[in-house]
């Protein structure tokens, strides 16, 4: 009590706390019972608010990076060898597309998924994936490992898309991370030539992991094209399934998506047929994880998912996207189509180019999450000229040898002189110039030996019309009929 209050003789009024006090020290024992619930409650409200303010906070949808700049030479390799490197490459980055500079549609977001090879570090599977959470629907289409890229890389092997990611990752020093970073954004950028669409985020799984998945969601219901019989003793692999729709374990899908050939040949799958099986079985894989049983307990699956696969995406992203599937028609609201394409050889090494015409059409069909339509003038790709050579829409040849034919020397006969050692020959026409028998030019398609030209105009070229896909085999394969969906 103050001095005042003394003197006056009153007294200070209970405060609220003590009048509180009071009125539960005279409750009875069911009264007290009934507070003590109240107050229980009333804590695990409070909790329960906390913890749905925080999980809103982390379960949420990405923002949409920027790509980074690519606002380089146009035409620029994105695999080009710098003096005194041995392995890795500097990645040099491509002009971004005008679509992507007219906007975003609302709600949509992609996707690189990679599949990569453990042994190899090569990325033998990969999807562009683009997600309309609005409507609920996802397409994507499979980019097949062998297609030609606007590479100075001298080899036919090391001009496929499979060896971007590996070549670019960076100097071993660095971090894991950072090396896959740096691989992943060399890969989006070639994706981006490519098709037009620079992925958003990356996941990528090792296929070593790809069973533990599939255990991990109670199996996946697959139709097996044909029986698929394999061994090989130097790997310790050995290949046995059944041809049919069935429920495979995670050993039966490690098997299915590793396949190549039969013990017999009969049956040889080269890159379109294998990424074929790979595509069919990720999108069964999809759909799966797609079902509400699975939804439900999706939390628990996201360790599992986070040990086995890289990826930019965090796991409230994760969530936060899986929400949003929840009532998903996965039957008809998934949709996996296959790069149209057309074969070609390049240094014995067997590569495919995309065909124009009919990648727009399945591009503009679902993937495009730009506002304008992707155009021919988006793209940068590799067509086989029809006199010969290779050649680049929109860009300019990395390795100008492409763009000429290789000849190949013709014998000498048993009674021909024997050439000089100086390998100068004299032109008659003109004796004082002299040309190199090692170098060749395109007759009538080439202008200068670093630039691609076509008697058209290069930027209106549909390479599919140039240099169609000569045989509906698989790569050139021997496939049975049912191998090919």
């Amino acid at each position: 009590m103050s001095e005042q209050n003394r003197h006056s003789g009153k007294r200070e009024a209970p405060g609220l706390w003590s009048r509180y006090r009071a009125w539960a020290a005279g409750l009875d024992r069911k009264g007290r019972l009934r507070l003590r619930t109240c107050q229980a409650l009333a804590v695990l409200a409070v909790l329960i608010l906390g913890i749905v303010l925080f999980l809103r906070s982390w379960i949420r949808l990405p923002s949409v990076p920027d790509p980074p700049g690519m606002n380089l030479t146009p035409g620029g390799s994105t695999s080009q060898i710098q003096p005194g490197q041995t392995g890795d490459v500097s990645f040099e980055g491509a002009e971004l597309p005008d679509v992507a500079k007219s906007g975003r549609k609302p709600g949509y977001y992609t996707f690189l998924l990679v599949g990569k090879d453990t042994s190899s570090g090569l990325t033998d599977t990969m999807m562009l994936i683009s997600y309309d959470t609005q409507s609920k629907k996802i397409n994507a289409i499979s980019l097949l490992r062998d297609t030609m890229t606007n590479t100075s890389a001298k080899r036919g092997a090391q001009k496929r898309l499979n060896v971007v990611f590996n070549r670019n990752r960076g100097d071993k020093k660095l971090s894991e991370k950072e090396r896959i970073e740096n691989g992943m954004t060399a890969l989006k950028k070639e994706v981006s030539r490519l098709t037009g669409v620079y992925p958003d985020f990356y996941v990528m799984v090792e296929w070593e992991a790809i069973g533990r998945l599939v255990d991990a969601v109670n199996g996946v219901e697959f139709d097996v094209p044909f029986d698929m019989d394999y061994d090989d003793p130097y790997q310790d692999l050995h290949i046995h399934q059944k041809k049919g729709l069935r429920v495979l374990d995670g050993q039966d899908a490690m098997e299915v998506i590793r396949f190549r050939k039969s013990n017999d040949e009969s049956v040889v799958l080269y890159d379109t047929g294998r990424t074929e099986i790979q595509r069919n079985f990720m999108t069964a894989v999809l759909k799966k994880c797609l079902t509400p049983e699975i939804l439900l307990k999706l939390p628990t699956l996201v360790d599992i998912f986070m040990d086995n696969v890289d990826t930019d995406l965090t796991v409230g992203n994760i969530l936060a996207f899986a929400q949003l599937a929840i009532g998903m028609d996965v039957e008809n609201g998934v949709k996996f189509v296959p790069m149209p394409c057309y074969n070609v050889m390049y240094d014995k090494a067997s590569l495919v180019c995309a065909q124009e015409k009919e990648l727009l059409a399945i591009l503009n069909d679902g993937i495009n999450p730009y506002l304008d339509e992707i155009k021919s003038s988006d793209l940068q790709l590799m067509y086989k000229k029809s006199g010969g050579g290779f050649g680049v829409t929109n860009g300019t040849l990395a390795d100008p040898a492409v763009a000429s034919v290789p000849v190949t020397p013709k014998p000498a006969k048993p009674d021909d002189p024997e050439e000089p050692d100086d390998p100068a020959v004299t032109d008659p026409e003109n004796p004082g110039a002299t040309t190199d028998p090692g170098t060749t030019t395109d007759p009538g398609n080439t202008t200068d030996p670093g630039t691609a030209t076509d008697p058209g105009n290069i930027g209106d070229i549909d390479p599919g019309v140039v240099f169609p896909d000569p045989s509906p085999d698989i790569q050139g394969g021997t496939v049975p009929e049912q191998a090919v969906a």
